[in-house]
């Protein structure tokens, strides 16, 4: 377990700030809960820093792995049944981006399951596990989503159109603003547990230590005494 002092960890965690918008909104969609997606955040923040991960090259892959874990797990927790369902769609589309412009026209439903395909990575399989939807209603939803696409695309953009979708979402969730929490807010709640952990960390090396210690005692206690037994006299 990392043990880190409070200007370490705060600048361990400037390492997450940029995509911290990012991970929520996808903890959002996949939860459909905001209090669910803020625990899933937090938890993957944590796991990832208990690896005693750096800043370095592969560190956001471990963060979205991560995230994807805590909120898949949390979005099919018994507490999910009971959450309210929050996640409203996205937001309205810019001038001139035709992704966007297809799926403002699409129901909340389609646009939760292209968010998910695209812009979070998850196979049909766990789509559709999160939607309660079948693998083939996802398959075909997507499809036929795709052909709209294509069809409001430029000619010579259409034979990409599944990248460009696909880099339409992932843009989409790393907006920031209103419905997003701020970087300050989830660092405080991470540091609160980061801090938590340690001092259960260093409590967990001294009951270690010291069981150690006393069976350390006991194996000398034990080695005299069989010593004794074997130099008496017979």
């Amino acid at each position: 377990m990392p043990q880190q002092t409070p200007e370490e960890l705060r600048a361990w965690f400037r390492n997450v700030e940029p995509i911290c918008a990012e991970l929520f909104n996808a903890a959002h969609a996949m939860c459909g809960s905001y209090d669910l997606a803020e625990y899933a955040l937090r938890s993957a923040i944590l796991d990832v820093w208990l690896e005693n991960a750096g800043g370095g090259m592969g560190f956001r892959e471990r963060l979205r792995g991560a995230l994807r874990r805590e909120a898949f797990a949390a979005a099919l927790s018994d507490e999910a049944a009971e959450a309210d369902f929050t996640w409203t769609g996205l937001a309205a589309a810019p001038e001139g981006d035709a992704i966007l412009a297809q799926l403002a026209q699409e129901r909340s439903k389609l646009q939760r399951l292209a968010t998910l395909r695209y812009g979070c990575g998850l196979s049909a399989r766990s789509v559709a596990q999160l939607t309660g939807l079948s693998q083939r209603q996802v398959k075909s939803e997507l499809t036929r989503f795709e052909a709209r696409c294509r069809r409001s695309l430029p000619r010579q953009d259409r034979a990409r159109t599944d990248a460009l979708i696909t880099r339409c979402l992932k843009r989409q969730l790393s907006r920031g603003g209103e419905g997003v929490p701020q970087p300050s807010q989830i660092y405080r709640a991470f540091a609160a547990e980061a801090d938590g952990a340690q001092l259960t960390g260093r409590r967990a090396s001294r009951i270690v230590g010291a069981a150690l210690m006393a069976a350390m005692a006991l194996i000398c206690a034990g080695a005299f005494w069989l010593f004794a037994v074997l130099v008496q006299p017979v």
